[in-house]
């Protein structure tokens, strides 16, 4: 007996050119298999092709921050040198005095400037003079009008010198050109070992400079450093910059940052001096090596190997499979029914295959019965999901070692000189700081003269003026002496009554509350001699003043503001018991420090250091308790009303946010873990729900038609795989449902032919 012969194998796949080309199966196997390959060539570039450099970012970068806060510092103390030179000179509009007294009177009020001159802009003609000579020769007063010139920088034989201009009206002469002359010098900030700041003008003249002296070698190294970064350009056209210097032949590198003291308002006063303030300093230029030099060529590798496999076991699992069972439907409806279906045991695959193999034995049998109903299962079949689910997890087994990489090792090295720089730029927030709450309190001493012989209307008039043109106040107000409310401008007086009255200086009006309340208060009747001084000599009156006085309530977010700085990380502004009373972020008032590791800190800089002052600014790495954090402390400390608060400035910066080499690795390796999630996620995902769900709703289909329904349509959703295999199972259902009818018919037939012979 003979046997037909059996097919050759390439015969179940010779009609894969039906399948869609840009649908099913093998579109997101194709683009996972791409995707992670991309993935792997971005991890061994990145991450793999990182090279140390021999002069940190975050050294750079602590320059350029060191450079910004001395010229925000710098043009504010410009700004207020103008300020409080325009205030006084307005004071005399409604009562001119003599020339020799209204400098009397400046120089009583304020101690820092070293000469001041009254002459008539339109002759030259000097009215009066105190102090050292003004050098005013080569100056066109004549062009003076209604509005006062803006600064000048002029030389002199003492030196370059700092020209500040107001009109002022006097008693006989009437308006007047005021001039006050005094050195430009840099604030007191800290600077660290072998750093240098400096001042320089609009032509590169150095004016002042602060910290290690410089040789010539070297200042002319970083004068070609700093130029050369904006060819032809003066390094005042930036607004701020970190380049690198050139290595030197003792295997050191000097780095350099700057930033111009121009405010971005045209009318600063500091606008029209062109300054620029450069900080430079010394780094050791070996360079120094990353923790895992070999991690993303590593990875890189493991990554395309597992791409390479994931694509064959998705192939193997889910794509050959559905590809059976279309060419094994399809067959069935071109009624090639002497070979059986055979299919995967496992999965909806092996479920559909079993279910055509029983449609088969009905299309070859018609009067077969069907077969019964698939029982549901106790607990949902993995199916489909379970290839998907696997090459999920191994997909997440190589980002998860990279997503560790967070930059919160304990082992990243932090440099001595970004150390150095976040002690400093603590120390000068605190600084900032100091200076603004006593030249609060200067502000108050020199209106309190004035506010002493004024009646209630003018001294409203007076606060209604102070308030407008000082933004660190929310209310200024006078207390009679049983504590009443005389006069006032702004927000309601928080404390009032004979409690509120006391000796002068700045002081905390509350110690609970929604928000802090920190105030300056001096007596009215201070005598014009002992006026407002300097910000950094007012010095608190100590004697009980019985009233009235004068009371200016600071601006919560004014304070803040003046923590607010770029790269200091989180800033708080504690008090002598260590509360919260502003910070630079979101704070609870008279809450706990938020960083409980500064303590240690804190005991640091509240400490005796050899040889010093009782009180300095502190820095470390903290590596326990969390992740690596660098924290910093600095008491306001210094001369003026602050001096005896007891405050404290805090900051704390993650080593993760700082520009190292390390951190820069690590985060690339976490963006590349990041990737390959997101290609596995897109792809795998688009599997499941282009394939999987419609294949699990198809397995359902086509047991129930196995089962005898002849009912239910078959819809194909897609032009795919599953639909192809949907439409066969149509085609059969049609089939099935014409020979039972055809059955039927016949059967009703042979039932009626006997009864038509009987008649």
């Amino acid at each position: 007996m003979s046997t037909a012969p059996t097919p050759p194998r390439q015969h179940r796949y010779r009609r894969r050119a039906d399948m869609p080309l840009l649908g099913g199966i093998r579109p997101p196997i194709a683009l996972l298999l791409v995707l992670l390959s991309a993935v792997a060539a971005i991890t061994a570039l990145a991450v793999g092709g990182l090279r140390v450099d021999d002069t940190p970012q975050a050294v750079r970068e602590s320059h350029r921050y060191a450079a910004e806060d001395t010229a925000l510092s710098l043009r504010a103390g410009l700004r207020e040198n103008s300020s409080d030179l325009l205030r006084s000179a307005a004071r005399y509009d409604r009562a001119p005095a003599e020339p020799t007294e209204v400098l009397a009177a400046l120089g009583s009020a304020y101690r820092k400037w070293r000469g001041t001159v009254i002459v008539r802009p339109d002759t030259g003609r000097l009215l009066a003079a105190r102090g050292e000579t003004v050098p005013l020769a080569g100056l066109d007063l004549g062009r003076v009008t209604d509005t006062a010139p803006a600064p000048l920088l002029v030389p002199s034989a003492a030196g370059t010198r700092l020209l500040t201009f107001a009109l002022v009206t006097t008693a006989h002469d009437g308006r007047a050109l005021l001039v006050a002359s005094d050195n430009l010098r840099l604030p007191a900030l800290a600077t660290r070992d072998g750093q240098t700041i400096q001042v320089l003008g609009a032509d590169g003249t150095v004016l002042d400079t602060a910290g290690a002296v410089l040789t010539d070698e070297a200042a002319r190294q970083l004068a070609a450093t700093v130029r050369g970064t904006l060819p032809g350009q003066a390094p005042t056209g930036a607004a701020s910059g970190s380049p690198a210097g050139g290595a030197d032949h003792g295997g050191v590198r000097r780095v350099a940052g700057w930033a111009s003291v121009a405010g971005a308002d045209a009318h600063d006063p500091a606008t029209a001096l062109g300054l620029t303030v450069v900080s430079t300093g010394t780094v050791d230029g070996k360079a120094a090596g990353l923790r895992h030099p070999a991690l993303g060529l590593s990875a890189a590798g493991a990554l395309l190997a597992l791409a390479l496999l994931l694509a064959l076991f998705l192939r193997r699992t889910l794509q050959r499979p559905l590809l059976r069972l279309f060419l094994d439907a399809r067959r069935l409806t071109r009624g090639e029914l002497d070979r059986p279906v055979r299919g995967p045991r496992r999965g909806e695959a092996g479920r559909i295959a079993r279910a055509l193999e029983e449609l088969r034995r009905q299309l070859l049998d018609p009067a077969r019965p069907p077969a019964a109903p698939v029982p549901a299962p106790r607990r949902r079949r993995p199916g489909a999901a379970l290839p998907l689910g696997l090459s999920a997890a191994v997909v997440l087994g190589w980002s998860a070692p990279l997503l560790l990489l967070g930059g919160n090792d304990g082992e990243v090295r932090v440099p001595t000189q970004v150390v150095a720089g976040q002690r400093d730029r603590t120390d000068n927030a605190a600084d900032r700081l100091r200076q603004a709450l006593n030249e609060g309190y200067a502000d108050l001493r020199a209106l309190a003269p004035e506010l002493a012989a004024a009646d209630v209307g003018t001294a409203r008039t007076l606060l209604r003026t102070a308030l407008a043109r000082h933004e660190r106040y929310r209310a200024l107000y006078v207390l009679g002496p049983g504590g009443e409310v005389l006069a006032r401008a702004g927000e309601e007086p928080h404390r009032t009554g004979p409690g509120a009255l006391g000796p002068g200086g700045v002081l905390l009006l509350n110690s609970s509350g929604k928000e802090p309340r920190i105030a300056a208060r001096t007596p009215l009747a201070a005598p014009a001699a002992a006026g407002a001084a300097d910000a950094a000599d007012a010095v608190p009156d100590d004697a009980q003043a019985p009233g009235p006085v004068l009371v200016g309530e600071f601006r919560t977010d004014f304070l803040g503001g003046l923590l607010e700085r770029p790269g200091l990380g989180r800033v708080w502004l504690l008090d002598d018991r260590r509360r919260v009373l502003a910070a630079n972020g979101a704070y609870a008032s008279f809450g706990e420090l938020p960083e409980g590791r500064a303590r240690a800190v804190l005991d640091t800089s509240a400490g005796t250091p050899p040889g010093g002052a009782a009180k300095h600014a502190a820095a470390d790495v903290v590596r326990t308790g969390g992740d690596p954090v660098l924290l910093a402390a600095a008491p306001l400390g210094g001369r003026g009303a602050v001096a005896r608060l007891g405050w404290s400035v805090v900051s704390a910066h993650p080593v993760s946010w700082l520009h190292l080499d390390q951190n820069r690795a690590d985060r690339r390796a976490v963006l590349a873990g990041m990737l390959g999630l997101a290609a596995a996620a897109l792809c795998l995902g688009w599997l499941y729900v282009a394939v999987g769900l419609p294949l699990r709703r198809l397995t359902a289909s086509a047991e129930a038609l196995a089962a005898g329904d002849r009912r239910t349509v078959l819809f194909p959703v897609h032009h795919d795989e599953v639909g192809a295999v949907a439409r066969s199972l149509e085609l059969i259902r049609q089939d099935l449902e014409r020979a039972e009818r055809e059955r039927t018919d016949r059967a009703r037939a042979g039932h009626r032919a006997p009864a038509a012979t009987a008649f």
